[in-house]
């Protein structure tokens, strides 16, 4: 009804007015569909989530090579501070701490190692010792890559027959480590743990050998 007296006003105007009306009328199908569908767009646009700006650093992370292997701890060694116990002491204790265990190390995106390990051990006093935990170690190579040193923390479970009653206790325990990729000399210092006891200032060494 509203395009027939659009046609009917423009038809008294003149032969003129009814062309340019019609021709109006053809094209305003198509022009009120491409304001619809610019209007959809920019809505569309505006509905969008905004671009992750870490895309490219998570991308970048994805594709750094990583590489995860087993592990093998063999323990052989415990250095005891010559000024925290007496010699009587000395004599009585082992430093041979014979034992071994199981790991597993991720040198991650970052170039540093993450550890988990299970160790048993013959301790001080030639009775089982057995530890559990994590390690972080940040690497460095020396000369090259085949040669690296390493230096973190390690937090782990520790029990021993003459501590809390033989339960298991946390502790966290500076690491450090020398050698290469695949073979590891392995060292964490327990520090002095009580003024009134000769207890701890000790090295442990171990050998960790990757598989």
């Amino acid at each position: 009804m509203l395009l027939y007296g659009f046609v009917h006003i423009t038809v008294i105007g003149g032969r003129m007015g009814v062309a340019s009306s019609f021709k109006f009328c053809c094209f305003a199908p198509f022009l009120f569909a491409g304001m619809v569908l610019s209007n959809q767009a920019w809505a569309d646009d505006a509905m969008a989530p905004p671009d992750n700006p870490f895309s490219k650093v998570t991308a970048e992370e994805a594709d750094a090579p990583r590489d995860v292997h087993w592990d093998i701890y063999l323990s052989g060694y415990a250095y005891h501070d010559r000024d925290t116990y007496t010699r009587k002491q000395l004599n009585k204790m082992n430093e041979n701490t014979w034992g071994g265990g199981l790991g597993r190390t991720l040198r991650n995106a970052s170039g540093n190692d993450e550890s988990v390990y299970a160790v048993a051990i013959r301790d001080s006093n030639n009775r089982p010792q057995y530890m559990a935990g994590y390690a972080y170690q940040w690497m460095f190579p020396v000369v090259s890559k085949k040669f690296e040193v390493g230096a973190g923390l390690t937090g782990l479970l520790i029990r021993r027959h003459d501590w809390y009653g033989g339960r298991p206790f946390p502790a966290i325990l500076p690491v450090a480590s020398i050698g290469t990729p695949k073979a590891q000399l392995v060292a964490t210092y327990v520090p002095h743990l009580s003024m009134r006891k000769a207890k701890g200032n000790i090295v442990l060494l171990m050998l960790r050998m990757s598989l």
